[in-house]
């Protein structure tokens, strides 16, 4: 996936430069920023051509009701994290520790990507591209499907340690995340939403 290439290539580039902060840690992390922030800008162009009949709809403002799903979908996200987070493996969960060992070498980089550019790509990805191109009359199975997909995108199969409370409280926020987008119809929300999430996660 799209998003996963940079990840990969500064998880590398964390088991050489370690914790330590030096210069190359911030030359490696500017590159990163820099191809995430390039391929968002790529996926953002076409999605705003193929799929949507009005090219300007990242200018539109969200209206109250916008607002109101938004605030519903933060609610939610915040009782899914709460009534999973007590039952996520602490060790042995490998998108998590490759995560954390990320954060203690980019610690800059990471939360920026983690609270803004990563929302924004995979709110593209996930919702603007996949909810209109696959099955666009089948609402529920899109929406279902894209969830799935999302939930196991944050999980590491090839480790062989999956966690499937993880894993599921992943494939629920892809689902509050795809109801958002396809009640407004309006990408910004759902990007909204997404951010809030992992902004807080960040924070916490």
């Amino acid at each position: 996936m799209a998003e996963q290439l940079p990840l990969t290539g500064l998880s590398f580039a964390s088991t050489i430069v370690g914790a330590q902060q030096t210069q190359l840690t911030y030359v490696l992390g500017s590159l990163f920023l820099i191809i995430s922030i390039l391929i968002t800008i790529l996926f953002w162009q076409v999605y705003r051509k193929a799929v949507t009949d009005n090219n300007n709809e990242f200018e539109q403002r969200l209206h109250k009701r916008d607002w109101v799903l938004v605030a519903a979908g933060f609610i939610t996200m915040l009782l899914i994290n709460t009534a999973t987070i007590p039952f996520v493996k602490t060790s042995g969960n490998a998108n998590v520790d490759s995560l954390t060992s990320l954060l203690q070498s980019f610690t800059f980089f990471m939360l920026l990507f983690v609270a803004f550019i990563g929302p924004i790509l995979e709110e593209i990805l996930f919702r603007g591209l996949f909810l209109n191109w696959f099955f666009p009359h089948r609402r529920w199975l899109s929406i279902g499907l894209s969830s799935v997909i999302f939930g196991t995108f944050h999980v590491d199969l090839s480790s062989g340690q999956v966690d499937p409370i993880y894993w599921l409280s992943k494939i629920l926020l892809g689902l509050v995340l795809a109801l958002v987008y396809s009640r407004t119809k309006n990408l910004k929300a759902s990007i909204t939403l997404h951010i809030l999430n992992n902004t807080l996660a960040a924070l916490v």
